[in-house]
Formats: C-alpha cells, structure tokens, sequence
C-alpha cells in the first residue's frame, strides 16, 4: 500500500509539474516566440534564402592568348554548359580583373599561349580558371562546368588516337553522373535537412533557459519563494517538464522536419516511422540538456548571451562543413556530446540516403544514452543548484525582505534603493 502511495503521488507530481510547465509556456511571449513562431519562421526564412538551389549561367570572361582552333572551341563548349555563361572575350588578365572588381562576372577562363600545340603534341595542356569566392555556389558550378568540358575535350582527343581500337561512335572512358539522394544537386538539398534539425534544438534550449530566468525573476520579487511552483520531488520536476516540452514540440517537429521539406522539395527518402523514433530520443534529451545549462542563465536576457553563441559551434560539429573525421579528438568528443550531432547526421542520411533505423542503430542509442546521461544531470542541477539557491534567497530575505532586490540592482548597476 505504501509503494502504491508513493507510485500515485509521483504521477500526481508528474502531472501537476506538466500542467505547471504548460501555464508558463503559454504565459510568456518570450517562451512562445521561441517554442512556435521560431520554429514556424526559421525554415521557411532559410529555405528561401537557399532556394535558387544552383546557379546557372555563372558569368565568366574568356582571356584566350592562344587564339587557336582548338581554344576556340574549348570556349564554345564552356559556353554551352549550364553551369557557365560567357559574356566577353577580352585581351588579357588586367581587362579580366577590371571586370571582375566591377561585378562584370565572376570568373577569369585563361587559355594560355601554346595551348593547342602542347596538346597536339602530348605535353599536358594547361587552362586556368581565376573565381570570385564570395559565393559557393558561384564557384562549385564555374569548377563543374570546367571540369565537364575538360573531360570532353579530353576524351575526345583520346578517342581520336584510338580510333582504330574503339568503335567510331564510343568514347574511350564514358563519363555520366547520376545524383542518389540529393537529385537537384543544390546546396539548400544537401544543407538545410541538418540545420531544420539544429533549428528545433536551439529554439528549445532558448525557451528553457527563458523559463529558468523567469522563475528566478519571481523568486527575486517574492523573497526567494516561486508562486509558481508546485513542490514536486526532483525527479517529478524534471521529467514533467520534459514531457511538456515533447508534447509542445510535437507540432512543431512534424512541421519542421516533414512539411518544411515537402514545401520545397527536398529529398524525402525515409520512412515516417524510423524519423519519429529518431526524434523521440532526440526531443527528451534536448530538453534535459536544456535543464541541465539553464544553470547558467541568471535572468531571462542572459539567455541570448549563454545559449545563441552555441548555435554556430553545433552546426560545426555536426560535419556540416568540415567533416567529423577530420576533427581533432576533443571537438569528436564535445560533437557527440550534443544531441544535434547525432540527430542531424540520421536525419540527413534517412532524407538523402534512405537509411533505416537499423542502418542508424548507433546513432539511435547514442541519443537514448545522452537523454539517459543528461536527465542525471538535469536531477542533480535541480537539486543541488536550483532548489540550494532558492533555500539561501528564502533565508537571506528572512533578515532583510529587500535584500535580494538591492543585491540585484547592485549587480545591475541600477540604482534603485
């Protein structure tokens, strides 16, 4: 009877802790800005800052010190390729840079004296291309477009001294590209999926720490005491909020990570089943990690200075841009130490490659494991941080009922008493 007692008041606990959590949530603009219309406006903001996907007709100028047959039609089929547009033949590389720094184009083809002759005669030619590397995506295509007519040329000559070896309609190495996954081959496709991913940890972790800074605030105007809480054990107090943070973000994820991709295309090879069981763990260990760092938020502005920095730092980590192998130990250990890590590289490989849960079976328990290791942390934040400064505020303002607002205002700077 006593443990069917003490079972009954853990979920009354657990409940009212939940309903609690859910009252604050909605209570606060700050906290709703950042659970809903964050998640509602980041993706599609994003999305269409990317949504050119590739850029087409990338304006090039051709400096041609051959002036050969061959040179010629080098150009001609760069011309010709979707990637590259050429808009002017000029006389030599300062006319090039001139038009360049005028935003003119923003590549320099150079084909250099002797070219064709150097590859009549076996030397390995030389064609140089000169970029504007303010854009990525400028760059990757003027390379491709490069590249491809490159090859061509290059096969076609071979093909030429092969002639008697080959059949007169096939090409000596035949070159075709077929994209998997990301079949527009566009940078938001091979992106965005992660940084939707990171877009629903930061928005959460912002409104936890908001929450945190809010309940301390109360505390400070009422003598150390919460009017809001509920007296709920630790263990209560932590899983009941996790909880209302997963029910919250149910919306939000399917949102996010469904109905985002489909608005703009981008692949969506997985299986609805194995991404919900992917985000589950995902969304619970978020929210203990939220918990465990809000220690760190003193009031509800410190929250953009403790936690946005982060937001940077965790889309590196996941390999986004540099790849995790190549990462020095301690910063593979900080990336798997952060649920984004893990989550946006799953998701990613179910959305692009088409990879099952099984398949994604590490990454899977490396999730479970950190909301395992961070809700202990989450316990332990609670109940000797959170609840020891609560009793130390309740027994400072026993002496002094404004002490804890002057020592507030000292810390500030705000001269008010």
């Amino acid at each position: 009877m006593k443990i069917r007692n003490s079972i009954l008041i853990f979920f009354a606990d657990l409940y009212r802790v939940w309903r609690r959590e859910l009252r604050l949530v909605f209570r606060d603009e700050g906290v709703v800005i950042f659970f809903f219309v964050l998640c509602a406006v980041y993706p599609i903001l994003y999305a269409l800052i990317y949504d050119t996907e590739v850029a087409n007709d990338v304006k090039v100028v051709v400096v041609d010190n051959d002036r050969s047959q061959l040179s010629r039609e080098f150009a001609r089929a760069l011309d010709a390729t979707p990637e590259v547009k050429i808009v002017q033949y000029v006389a030599n590389m300062q006319e090039a840079q001139q038009l360049m720094a005028e935003k003119e184009c923003y590549g320099v083809v150079l084909l250099p004296s002797g070219f064709e002759r150097d590859v009549i005669t076996g030397v390995q030619g030389h064609v140089s291309l000169y970029c504007d590397m303010g854009a990525l995506m400028r760059y990757k295509q003027m390379l491709m477009g490069l590249t491809s007519v490159q090859q061509s040329v290059s096969n076609g000559m071979m093909k030429e001294k092969l002639a008697i070896f080959t059949n007169d309609n096939s090409a000596v190495i035949e070159s075709k590209q077929v994209p998997l996954g990301n079949t527009a081959m566009g940078l938001a496709s091979a992106l965005l999926p992660c940084v939707f991913v990171l877009v629903l940890q930061q928005s959460m972790l912002l409104g936890i720490g908001m929450l945190r800074g809010g309940s301390r605030e109360r505390r400070l105007e009422n003598r150390g005491y919460d009017p809001m809480d509920v007296g709920a054990g630790v263990i209560a107090t932590v899983l009941g909020r996790a909880l209302c943070h997963w029910v919250l973000y149910l919306i939000p994820t399917i949102y996010v990570l469904h109905f985002a991709p489909v608005f703009f295309s981008y692949p969506q090879n997985g299986q609805v089943v194995d991404i919900a069981l992917m985000v589950l763990p995902f969304l619970f260990a978020t929210s203990f990690m939220g918990q465990t760092i809000s220690v760190f938020v003193n009031d509800r502005e410190s929250v953009f200075i403790t936690i946005v920095f982060t937001s940077v730092i965790f889309v590196f980590l996941t390999g986004i841009s540099w790849p995790r192998y190549a990462m020095s130990q301690f910063w593979i250990i900080v990336g798997n130490a952060i649920p984004s890590t893990w989550a946006c590289n799953s998701y990613v490989m179910m959305q692009t490659g088409g990879a099952s849960l099984e398949q994604l079976k590490e990454s899977h328990f490396m999730l479970w494991a950190l909301a395992a290791i961070y809700f202990v942390f989450a316990c332990v934040v609670e109940k000797y941080l959170f609840r020891a400064r609560a009793r130390r505020m309740q027994h400072y303002a026993k002496g002094d009922p404004d002490a804890l607002l002057r020592e507030e205002y000292r810390r500030n700077a705000v001269d008010r008493m």
